[in-house]
């Protein structure tokens, strides 16, 4: 008989009044319904006391505790653990989604990955001084080959609106006997001239020191790029991600926190034919090309020291491959000054730097007119930038670019020869996820007849985080 049945038989018996003459009977009842309440209340103790101890084990099990499955557990003969009704661990357990090891991100239920997700939303209003033609690029951010030279073929005083800078982004961290595996995936709308047309930024991942996938090339410091509403500037500093495999070890040199960086990554020869001024790109690549960089990091910013290696290859399809070995160097780096205000800079120089030093600018090489002579081509640049805090929510960057290819004698004559550029802006962010700012942009292509062009641009942009 269970608990509640004894409970309403001793309660029907009190309330019957033929046992009232009886009084061992009721003696009999009372003692019995003393005995229900005892055993009562020492089941509510057990109860109690199994929920604490489950909970406890539940806390104190590493698949709670630090994310990492017991090394003895069988995922096929596993079973969850009871859980007793209405305790914090039922409520725990009920819980789609909880806080991530990351800040910002959340776990993605039954794993141990956080997940984070981001992004933001940005329009850009652009004045041009001169337009570089019907849906270009140079249009939407500076691309210094794209300027008009002489004539200035092209419409002038134009206006146009565009969101494509707007990204988003997906981040994902997961703990491992080998180090965090970390993945990283980020898309634009970039992808075509005339249309809002996905593109793809970033795409790697990670696991301890080892990354492989797209991102920033390692000849690139990124600390060293200024904060601009121009996505494509300055001039002596290209802006390039591709697909490598790289190892980041980290070390340290007199208290001071260092890296080391070596990268295997992807080539694409570019080269420059005797009679016609566009870049070609043959794609008869045989090694990746090689690049080491070495970052220190002290109190008062950061440095960088990046060596390069490549292999330039043409292949005809009659007759034999031409190829040659060349290096490139750069410095750059982060310094800070006074407050909040900081100073950005980059030193490039290499027979091989064409395209790592401005977007569709300079070739690694040039070939004569019957392809039998593959010469690399000097190229060198710099970039300087100071940005000014004027408080907290106010700042402006005045940045400075140069870059210039030597080209032999034989070169086309339309070919680019150097670039300049200058920005300066002023930006606004009321709050964190907000920034507001206008910037002026002069810059100038030199071609090597002697030609050249310049653009002015005007540019307003309004930047939404999430």
């Amino acid at each position: 008989m269970n608990l509640p049945a004894i409970v309403f038989i001793a309660l029907f018996l009190l309330s019957q009044p033929s046992f009232g003459a009886d009084e061992e009977l009721r003696a009999l009842v009372k003692e019995l319904s003393t005995q229900v309440k005892q055993l009562s209340t020492r089941l509510n103790e057990v109860e109690s006391e199994l929920a604490q101890e489950r909970q406890a084990k539940h806390q104190a099990s590493p698949s709670a505790s630090d994310g990492k499955t017991p090394a003895m557990a069988d995922p096929k003969t596993a079973t969850a653990p009871m859980i007793a009704p209405g305790t914090v661990a039922e409520t725990a357990k009920a819980k789609p989604v909880t806080v991530g090891d990351i800040k910002g991100s959340f776990k993605i239920p039954g794993t141990d990955t956080s997940l984070a997700i981001g992004g933001f939303v940005k329009l850009d209003t652009i004045y041009n001084s001169v337009s570089a033609g019907k849906d270009n690029f140079g249009d939407q951010f500076l691309s210094s080959s794209t300027i008009p030279v002489s004539a200035r073929h092209g419409e002038h005083s134009q206006i146009n609106f565009h969101a494509k800078e707007s990204r988003f982004w997906l981040k994902s961290f997961t703990p491992s006997a080998y180090g965090d595996i970390n993945t990283y995936l980020e898309l634009d709308l970039y992808g075509a001239a005339d249309a809002y047309t996905p593109r793809l930024r970033h795409a790697y991942g990670s696991i301890g020191n080892f990354l492989a996938g797209q991102t920033w090339t390692t000849f690139l410091n990124v600390q060293a790029i200024p904060e601009l509403n121009d996505i494509g500037g300055p001039v002596g500093i290209n802006l390039l991600r591709q697909p490598m495999v790289r190892w980041n070890q980290p070390f340290s040199f007199a208290a001071t926190p260092m890296e080391f960086q070596a990268a295997l990554e992807a080539p694409k020869s570019r080269l420059a034919r005797e009679k016609t001024s566009v870049l070609e790109a043959p794609d008869d690549d045989r090694y990746p090309d090689l690049i080491a960089r070495i970052n220190a990091n002290p109190e008062w910013g950061n440095l960088s020291l990046t060596a390069m290696g490549r292999q330039i290859r043409y292949a005809p399809a009659v007759g034999s491959a031409r190829s040659s070995w060349g290096g490139a160097v750069s410095l750059a780096g982060k310094i800070k000054t006074v407050g909040l205000d900081n100073l950005r800079f980059g030193f490039h120089y290499g027979d091989v730097l064409g395209r790592y030093i401005n977007i569709n600018a300079f070739g690694d090489a040039t070939l004569d007119t019957a392809g039998r002579r593959l010469e690399r081509v000097d190229t060198y640049g710099a970039m300087a930038a100071y940005q000014h805090w004027w408080s907290d929510s106010w700042r402006s960057t005045l940045a400075y670019g140069f870059a210039q290819s030597d080209l032999p004698a034989y070169a086309n004559g339309g070919l680019t020869r150097q670039a300049q550029s200058v920005h300066v802006n002023l930006l606004w962010s009321p709050l964190v996820q907000t920034t507001i700012g206008l910037e002026y942009l002069y810059a100038t292509r030199s071609l090597e007849n002697h030609l050249s062009g310049d653009l002015h641009r005007v540019q307003f942009s309004s930047r939404f985080n999430f």
